[in-house]
């Protein structure tokens, strides 16, 4: 078996967090959360997650002003993000839909979504 991989989950949500962790841990995945981007910041400094999935809307900060904070830092610019947001619409949704941050597109998921979609969308960053 390989090393385990840590995913950090970023949603203000307990319930989204509750979920995911419970789906990400059968999956042998690491999980932390954070309920805030702040939280998000600090623990992505500390821990060095090897994915975040990232909220768009979070309550002291969007989802992509943390994402760029993270970019900007080259002990953090590595660590890949999927977006996930309530905001964007399913209608719109196209077969690959993403977030440009500063110039960068991180892949992006309408909630709510399967999980297996997400798991797709990891398995693609952490094979």
């Amino acid at each position: 078996m390989g090393e385990v991989r840590t995913i950090l989950v970023v949603d203000d949500e307990k319930e989204v967090l509750d979920w995911l962790e419970k789906k990400l841990s059968g999956e042998n995945y690491a999980v932390l959360r954070a309920s805030a981007a702040k939280e998000a910041l600090e623990k992505t400094r500390k821990s060095k997650p090897d994915l975040i999935l990232m909220d768009i809307v979070l309550p002291d900060m969007e989802g992509s002003d943390a994402v760029r904070i993270l970019a900007e830092d080259p002990a953090t610019g590595h660590v890949p993000v999927i977006f996930m947001s309530g905001i964007i619409s399913k209608e719109d949704e196209r077969t690959q839909l993403e977030v440009n941050v500063g110039g960068r597109l991180y892949k992006a998921l309408s909630k709510p979504f399967e999980f297996e979609e997400l798991l797709k969308e990891i398995q693609k960053i952490m094979p």
